[in-house]
């Protein structure tokens, strides 16, 4: 097998989901090197075991030999070095893997208030792995978020529900915002998410941090204070990026030690650029990720929650107009008697029912609904994180590439100065024999010259750093020896950055890899999560409208046994109508009925004679009058009576 050209292996290769395809590499360039030049993962020496074990002896169980992570995809370079990561996990480091790795789900089963371990009051939350079960308090799984976002810096770690509001603080009183039961009932479902979404990650649910968080008697504090976390780097683009907590081992021979301490030095000479920096050969994988990552937090922050919150808005607003309004028709059923006051009881009973039909729609949608949307805004934002975190590793990678073509430039004018100082000297002792102009420079060298003083420049700010070069060769006794000094430098700097871009094209070339694999696994989560998210919201208001067809045809039959009217007039003599309330309540029943109604407010047309009187409106009062042939006992008729007079004459 030909280690030179292969990519690394593939990080989800033991995972069910299907392997990312060839064609998904990353354009980084990596250095070609031969087989011989990988080296395994350096062993973990006795004494380190033997610490590390006596450390978290007491917590309940002794850490593993190796870490839940992706194979080294490093490869040593031209000096020699390697870094050592990880092992490949193989077979169970604890009984909580073991339980993991055969399906067993984890549940929060409890959560109440205690005061245990300190005088304050705290809600711990009671976890439940198989037949195992385990407290821990809110702050224990931030830090567990926390830890493992830094021990895999390119793994989209799921999130966490959010820490209370200063607004809440504020209205309820710290007291009371923490021990508010929707409150807890929330993060409670939220919490449980957070765990099973980390045991069904391929490689988060073998870690044995996360392992130890699910074991009974375990101290947390202790955990979070002994390796792998005690050893997490402050700044994580100095690190590694497929084993962040590398350290160089205890020296065992003196090759080795030195390999270790140039590649652990090589991490921290990297650069910390901006994550605004911009590149010059982005990825355009990367780039399409980070475009339709920030479209869907857009649009599941500021449109699908918005609109979400406003619609359970309105439904709370109208549960509570049905709770007074069924109040109201249960007070009026007390007044009648009879049938009567049955059907209207019936009516009050059918308000309540789908009063409590909707506190249960709002409840079912909070769990189906909002909180997933919640959790993908979450998601979202974590995954610009991740692409920030890649985007700075090709930055590192391209910066070190630069200042290492510098140097090399740098290099080569000192060598030609030297080159040239020494053939004057060797003339000059020849009594001058042999002293000819040197040849014209080519015009590669010549280009090559031009952009080593344009990178100078650009570096030492121009004319400042032409000055300070003036100045220094004013002052400088021994021009030869600051030069050969120079170049002594100057090889030394080529050098570290020959280690320093070699360790940021493996970072580049693994966080590329994984961070494209967990992209792919996420989107088909993803697809499966909204798919269950719209199949439990239609469940629920389908739930909805069966109680309450089933309490409003409870009132439509007690409507139906009210006796009928006695003034009513004999069915044949009523207008042709629905039969049952069902016929009347249909979609034709109703449309007939609008038809009706619009026809009935249709003005009904004039005759012929109010046609000829409107038309000839405004031709004369006399004309009109003289032209009317109404009789006048009509218009007596319908001309209003005068003063003292009634309908038949004079009183």
């Amino acid at each position: 097998m030909d280690y030179s050209t292969s990519p690394p292996p593939n990080p989800f290769s033991n995972s069910p989901s299907p392997a990312p395809t060839p064609n998904s590499r990353p354009t980084s360039p990596s250095p070609a090197l031969p087989p011989s030049s990988i080296a395994s993962p350096s062993p973990v020496p006795s004494h380190a075991r033997k610490s590390s074990s006596l450390i978290s002896a007491a917590s309940g169980s002794p850490p593993p030999t190796h870490r839940a992570s992706f194979p080294d995809p490093s490869k040593l370079p031209k000096s020699g070095l390697t870094i050592g990561g990880p092992k490949a996990k193989e077979g169970y480091c604890c009984e909580r893997d073991k339980e993991i790795s055969l399906g067993e789900e984890v549940h929060i089963v409890d959560a109440f208030k205690t005061t245990e371990g300190g005088k304050a009051s705290y809600i711990t939350y009671v976890i439940r792995l198989g037949s195992n079960t385990t407290r821990r308090r809110y702050s224990a799984f931030l830090s567990l978020h926390q830890a493992l976002t830094g021990l895999y810096p390119v793994l989209i770690i799921p999130p966490i529900p959010s820490k209370q509001s200063l607004t809440d603080y504020a209205v309820k009183g710290q007291s009371k915002a923490k021990e508010d039961a929707t409150v807890i009932a929330r993060r409670k479902r939220l919490l449980e998410d957070f765990l099973r979404r980390l045991i069904r990650h391929p490689i988060l649910g073998g870690e044995h941090v996360l392992h130890r968080f699910l074991e009974d008697g375990v101290s947390w504090s202790e955990v979070l204070h002994s390796p792998p976390i005690s050893l997490l780097p402050k700044n994580p683009l100095h690190a590694p990026s497929h084993n962040p907590t590398f350290q160089p081992p205890s020296p065992t021979s003196p090759s080795e030690s030195t390999a270790s301490s140039t590649s652990y030095i090589a991490h921290h000479l990297l650069p910390t650029p901006s994550p605004n920096h911009p590149l010059r050969q982005p990825d355009q994988r990367f780039l399409d990720s980070e475009v339709f990552t920030e479209k869907f937090q857009n649009h599941f922050s500021g449109t699908m929650e918005k609109v979400n919150r406003r619609v359970t808005k309105r439904w709370g607003e109208r549960a509570q107009d049905l709770r007074e309004l069924g109040a109201v028709w249960n007070g009026f059923s007390l007044v009648e008697q009879g049938k009567l006051g049955l059907a209207i009881e019936r009516v009050g009973q059918a308000v309540d029912a789908e009063y409590l039909a909707t506190a249960a729609l709002l409840q079912g949608w909070e769990r189906t609904t909002t909180e997933p949307l919640h959790i993908y805004s979450q998601f979202a934002a974590l995954i610009r994180q991740r692409l920030s975190f890649r985007h700075q590793k090709q930055v590192q990678y391209e910066l070190v590439q630069d200042a290492l073509e510098t140097q090399k430039d740098k290099l080569e004018l000192l060598e030609n100065a030297e080159r040239e100082a020494r053939r004057l000297e060797e003339a000059l002792e020849r009594g001058g024999q042999g002293l000819v102009a040197p040849p014209p420079p080519s015009e590669e060298e010549r280009e090559r010259a031009a952009r080593a003083r344009a990178r100078a420049a650009g570096q030492g700010f121009g004319l400042l750093s032409a000055v300070k070069h003036s100045l220094s060769g004013m002052m400088d006794v021994d021009p030869e020896a600051t030069r050969r000094a120079n170049i002594g430098k100057t090889r030394d700097n080529i050098s570290q950055l020959e280690d320093s871009l070699q360790a940021s094209t493996q970072d580049l070339k693994y966080a590329s890899m994984t961070l494209q694999a967990d992209l792919d696994r996420f989107q088909r989560q993803k697809v499966a999560d909204l798919k269950q998210m719209t199949i439990q919201l239609v469940k629920v208001h389908r739930e909805w409208c069966r109680q309450n067809l089933e309490a409003w045809q409870a009132a439509r039959d007690a409507i139906g046994e009210i006796d009928p009217h006695p003034n009513q007039p004999p069915a044949s003599a009523q207008p042709a109508g629905p039969s049952t309330l069902d016929e009347g309540m249909s979609l034709g029943g109703m449309r007939a009925e609008i038809d009706r109604v619009e026809a009935a407010n249709v003005p009904l047309p004039l005759p012929a004679r109010d046609e000829e009187l409107v038309e000839g409106k405004g031709k004369g009062k006399g004309k009109a009058e003289s032209e009317d042939p109404v009789p006048s006992v009509e218009k007596s008729a319908t001309s209003p009576p005068a003063s003292g007079a009634g309908p038949l004459g004079p009183l």
